[in-house]
């Protein structure tokens, strides 16, 4: 885990050859900002970037302190020059730091100066340390901040700073790729021979690798020293373009050119031998023998009201009513959690967290005769969980997996009310989820195919005496499009604000609206409306765009290139349905052209058809998507894709005037 955050996978290409040259040529010594650098207006390279990192050095290493113990030591020097209004919040920085009883990080030695260029001289501007503030952030971490002074366009900031830790065996990830692009980073990791470290370079672009060995020694008093080989790669990258984040991704952070480290066993012959390498059993006994486990299993805490409860139908029916009503007790305070609460402070609180409520409804179920286990999730937002990297604390939250007696499965999570049997948080739809038993009987489970997803609408339209086009509208969400809609719609403070959103979106005015099951515990969502919107005429004839609505943002995808995955909420389809009376006095000239457009990087299949049959123009469009994850080498066909498809939406029907 990074234990510091400064706030604001694939491999890549490894190059043990001579030193990448970048763009701008720096003088490396802190204070030995140029001229020139002050003077700059813009970065050659990319000439849009409101900000640039002209040089960024890193230093870490595992030292022995003075008690003969180890430490973490990392040294930072980061030159910052700043190149429009957008970027001038580089100077304001923000860190986010461990600090325990016991293990803490120590954040010292900040220095910090601003370079302008004033009656064409360069003048430097050194900020005080009172404006350095440290903050308690939360139970075991601190926030330090502090503001560059006198910073505006065409300034250079540099900072530095030292990080001194005593949880040495946890290298942060070594980020040298940022939002904005780098001119030149350089970075060496120094490890007594004592460590091993399982090393992964992540991201796309091209760095350079050396390695040396150096000595190390530990005076042991008595004019006795001891010495040992130290391992320092050498890691450095020039000319990094700015990490653009795209639609559809859930962590960018596994995308980004960095170092990462992981410790896998430390060794001091005749003295210590430490294994930190963990497999998939000893990350599912550790949940096991936890309190997770134990509060999981505790007995039913409703047990009289469980039994009065008239359970009827399917399995999913009864599997339903037992969370509704548990939900109904206790509400969900939008946290999730992966430790429960004690249940019994939850019930009485009448609010808990996802775990809490999740520990809740299990112990109902079993109470009624199910099979109920916990399925360990890591979010998509904290990056891909691989099957061959185990690590020790790797999960966000749990969900339930239910057994029914004719041997089916239903997987529930009891937080988001727009949830239901099948129906989870996106976040949680992996392909990777732990299902945890005891005796070594853990087992993978695959989320993203639990059920079927999607929208179908119906729009029924005509042309007014007054010369509008009227009509009504009937939606209807099922699976996961009706959580996503049942969480647009409960974002509202009330149902006036979601209907303005529709009518602001589609450029329409609705007249009437009836909105069902938004605020239910359930499998679908649905509304109805009536609408009004004003046509566009030309001499004898009239347009009709027979899209109210799009299902697809014409905004995505304008970037040429994308070298990370496409990582969509879920698979999908939309059936749309409009249907128009021809008026009095007017022909059909023209209706959309027929399509049938497959892709297969995404399985994906666009279909419109349409036709006129006596006075009335049918148009059907539907797609349907069956992968949630586009490949970089796909990005191409999928962008063209997608700009067709948006084409198809601006399709219209042209009537003339007999």
């Amino acid at each position: 885990m990074n234990r510091i955050f400064i706030i604001c996978i694939l491999t890549a290409i490894l190059i043990s050859a001579d030193a990448f040259a970048q763009t701008i040529e720096v003088n490396k010594r802190f204070g030995k900002v140029s001229k020139e650098e002050v003077e700059m207006k813009e970065y050659p390279a990319d000439t849009t970037a409101s900000a640039l990192v002209l040089y960024e050095n890193t230093l870490v290493s595992i030292d022995f302190d003075a008690s003969g113990g180890f430490k973490l030591n990392t040294k930072k020097h980061q030159r910052i020059k700043i190149l429009k209004e957008e970027g001038l919040d580089w100077g304001d920085v923000e860190m986010v730091y461990y600090y325990s009883n016991t293990l803490r990080d120590n954040i010292t030695g900040i220095d910090v100066v601003t370079y302008n260029l004033v009656d064409g001289k360069v003048v430097e501007t050194k900020m005080p340390n009172k404006y350095v503030f440290r903050d308690d952030y939360t139970e075991n971490y601190k926030k330090l901040s502090f503001s560059a002074q006198e910073v505006r366009v065409g300034s250079v900031i540099e900072i530095r700073y030292e990080v001194n830790s005593n949880i040495y065996w946890e290298i942060d990830d070594i980020y040298l790729q940022k939002t904005i692009p780098v001119n030149l980073s350089e970075c060496v990791v120094r490890v007594p021979e004592m460590f091993e470290f399982n090393k992964k370079q992540l991201g796309f672009n091209p760095v350079k690798y050396e390695y040396a060995a150096e000595s190390g020694s530990l005076s042991l008093g008595a004019g006795s020293t001891y010495t040992y080989t130290v391992n320092a790669d050498k890691y450095s990258a020039s000319d990094l373009p700015a990490f653009k984040r795209e639609p559809y991704v859930y962590n960018t952070d596994q995308y980004y050119t960095a170092i990462h480290y992981d410790i896998k066993t430390l060794t001091i012959p005749g003295s210590v031998y430490e294994n930190f390498s963990v497999n998939w059993a000893d990350v599912d006994n550790s949940y096991l023998d936890s309190d997770m486990m134990r509060r999981f299993r505790a007995q039913c805490q409703f047990k009289d009201e469980i039994a009065a409860l008239a359970l009827e139908g399917s399995d999913i029916e009864k599997i339903a009513a037992v969370v509704d009503f548990v939900k109904s007790k206790v509400q969900w305070n939008r946290d999730y959690d992966i430790l429960p609460q004690m249940l019994s402070q939850a019930v009485k609180a009448q609010s808990g967290s996802n775990a809490d409520i999740n520990c809740l409804i299990a112990g109902c179920l079993r109470e009624i005769g199910y099979t109920v286990e916990p399925v360990m999730v890591k979010f998509r937002s904290s990056g891909l969980l691989l099957e061959f990297q185990p690590e020790m604390h790797p999960y966000d939250t749990f969900i339930l997996k239910v057994d029914a007696p004719d041997g089916k499965s239903y997987y529930l999570d009891g937080g988001a009310s727009g949830g239901y049997v099948n129906i989870l948080n996106p976040q949680m739809l992996v392909e990777k989820a732990r299902v945890l038993r005891p005796d070594g009987r853990s087992a993978w489970t695959d989320l993203t195919r639990l059920g079927r997803n999607g929208t179908i609408m119906t729009v029924k339209a005509k042309v007014t005496a007054d010369g509008l086009l009227a009509g009504s509208v009937n939606a209807k969400f099922s699976g996961q499009d009706s959580y996503q809609e049942k969480g647009h719609f409960n974002s509202f403070g009330d149902e006036d604000g979601y209907i303005e959103d529709i009518e602001n979106d589609n450029l329409i005015e609705i007249v009437d609206f009836k909105a069902t099951g938004m605020k239910e515990y359930s499998s679908s969502a649905s509304y109805d409306y009536t609408f009004e919107d004003e046509l566009t005429e030309s001499g004898d004839r009239i347009y009709i765009n027979p899209f109210v609505t799009r299902f697809h943002s014409k905004d995505s995808f304008q970037s040429i290139k994308r070298e990370y995955p496409i990582d969509f909420p879920y698979a999908y389809m939309v059936n749309y349905m409009f249907t128009l009376d021809v008026p009095q006095g007017y022909e059909v000239e023209q209706v959309p052209e027929n399509a049938l457009v497959k892709l297969q990087g995404l399985d994906a299949t666009l279909k419109l058809l349409a036709s006129v049959r006596g006075s009335v123009i049918m148009i059907s469009f539907s797609y349907t998507q069956n992968r949630m994850t586009g490949l970089p080498a796909d990005y191409e066909s999928i962008r063209e894709f997608w700009q067709y498809m948006n084409e198809v939406y601006e399709s219209m029907i042209v009537l003339k005037k007999v």
